[in-house]
């Protein structure tokens, strides 16, 4: 995770962006999919993601799947009252989720950005947790759904 986390906020700090990416570790082979042109609604994230491991399976066995990650740009709010996209006073944060195929564990690091007025990229900062980690427990169906698609492709 550590390593996913600093690549990705180089990648942040030299573009100013990070496009949707998934990362997929294998027992043979490791390999990323870009996920452009990925929905903005949750049930067809699910779809999509399922549809993405289907892909790379066919396009490149990596045997049994040992870690996945997704790094992808979203909206936190600060009101869970209303949407992050509605929400004046949400951040740009960047995501990185990771699945422990093995175990089933989920974990996730969320860092801000912080930029000026121009929309000019300045700090990315990691949230840091109560407990002074970084990393936190997660639940997603998003990961299990790029799983079960890769898995279950023959």
């Amino acid at each position: 995770m550590e390593q996913v986390i600093r690549q990705a906020k180089e990648i942040v700090l030299k573009y100013g962006e990070h496009i949707p990416l998934l990362l997929a570790f294998g027992a043979m082979d490791a390999a990323h999919i870009m996920l452009e042109d990925s929905p903005d609604e949750h049930e067809e994230k699910i779809r999509y993601l399922m549809r993405a491991g289907v892909f790379l399976r066919h396009k490149r066995d990596l045997g049994t799947l040992r870690t996945v990650f997704l790094v992808m740009e979203a909206w936190m709010g600060t009101n869970i009252q209303i949407r992050p996209s509605q929400d004046p006073k949400r951040m740009e944060v960047l995501i990185i989720g990771s699945l422990n195929v093995a175990t089933q564990e989920q974990e996730v690091a969320t860092l801000i950005y912080t930029r000026d007025a121009d929309g000019i990229l300045r700090e990315i900062k990691e949230v840091v947790l109560p407990d002074g980690t970084r990393v936190a427990k997660a639940e997603s169906p998003l990961l299990p759904a790029f799983v079960a698609g890769y898995t279950n492709t023959r």
